[in-house]
């Protein structure tokens, strides 16, 4: 005769395999790009706002500067104004060599070069007030709105920078 566990013939119970953690689910997925999407695109804008961000500081400071010369109409202080601006942002955006020690009519050649040739510039136009009139005792200057407008032009031409100078 044989015994129960003959007659049967029964294999022992096999369990299946652990789950494993990868690969993880679909959802993880799509919450890893979201996540993905969200991190390059708060990179990208904050690269894209600093690129643009000294024309943007510069343009406002002009403003300002406009405003302090319509409240006082001291021309004397605009001019040294603007020209510094002028010359902080060229050495912000520009490499040092190409602009820093530039002087006279070497300096305005040198704003000139961003302007289009048919419009007024600095070295044939109002430009002569950066370089002689801080310097005279003459309180004359008829053309320092002219000037402005032409500081206007050379700011918005500022190319985008990247925050590298030379």
């Amino acid at each position: 005769m044989q015994t129960p566990q003959q007659q049967l013939d029964l294999k022992d119970i096999h369990l299946p395999d652990a789950v494993s953690w990868w690969p993880p689910a679909a959802g993880y997925w799509i919450i890893l790009a979201v996540i993905a999407v969200c991190i390059i695109s708060f990179l990208s804008i904050k690269a894209y706002r600093k690129k643009f961000e000294i024309k943007r500081l510069a343009l406002a400071e002009l403003s300002a500067i406009k405003e302090s010369y319509e409240s006082t109409s001291d021309k004397k202080q605009l001019v040294i104004s603007l020209s510094e601006l002028l010359r902080r942002a060229a050495i912000s955006t520009y490499p040092l060599s190409e602009c820093a020690s530039l002087t006279g009519t070497q300096w305005l050649n040198w704003l000139d070069k961003s302007l289009s040739k048919n419009t007024l510039n600095f070295s044939n136009g109002p430009g002569y007030l950066l370089t002689d009139y801080i310097y005279s005792k003459s309180e004359q200057a008829d053309d320092v709105n002219a000037l402005i407008k032409l500081s206007l032009q050379w700011l918005n031409k500022l190319p985008a920078t990247s925050g590298k100078n030379k």
